[in-house]
């Protein structure tokens, strides 16, 4: 049981640091079509996809997200309607700033310059943002 619990620990602690080095050196372009983030990308989700996991993000989704993406995730909220751009809509397949979780993890935690995407490194902590990030997947598209 140690052990696991100093594996989940060194995981973790890899995983952050991966993605503060992301953070001071990652811009989110705001204009042209999708594109991807290669490092962001490689960032592994720690955090299981469980049962659990999904329902602590769809709270934390109700919450913090839920206003401008709506409340099934269609980019329809009432606080997203006089943004520009608009909300990103989660369930389609076209994810302007990449699909994989490390990219939607980083999305979530840094925000998006010049949109209405702020961060939320302040808000969540970095287990409650993977746990969103179990949440959205579950609503979005599927590979």
């Amino acid at each position: 049981m140690r052990s696991v619990f100093l594996a989940f620990i060194v995981a973790f602690a890899a995983v952050w640091a991966m993605s503060i080095a992301i953070a001071a050196q990652h811009q989110h372009p705001t204009t042209g079509g999708a594109h991807h983030h290669p490092a962001a990308a490689k960032i592994k989700n720690p955090v299981a996809p469980t049962a659990a996991s999904i329902a602590d993000g769809e709270k934390l989704y109700a919450k913090y997200c839920a206003a401008c993406h709506g409340d099934t995730g269609k980019g329809d909220g009432t606080m997203g309607e006089d943004m520009d751009p608009k909300p990103s809509n989660l369930v389609d397949a076209d994810w302007k700033h990449g699909s994989t979780d490390g990219e939607i993890f980083v999305v979530i935690r840094d925000g998006v310059k010049g949109t209405g995407m702020k961060s939320f490194a302040k808000k969540l902590t970095a287990h409650q943002i993977w746990n969103v990030v179990n949440y959205v997947r579950s609503i979005g598209p599927h590979k």
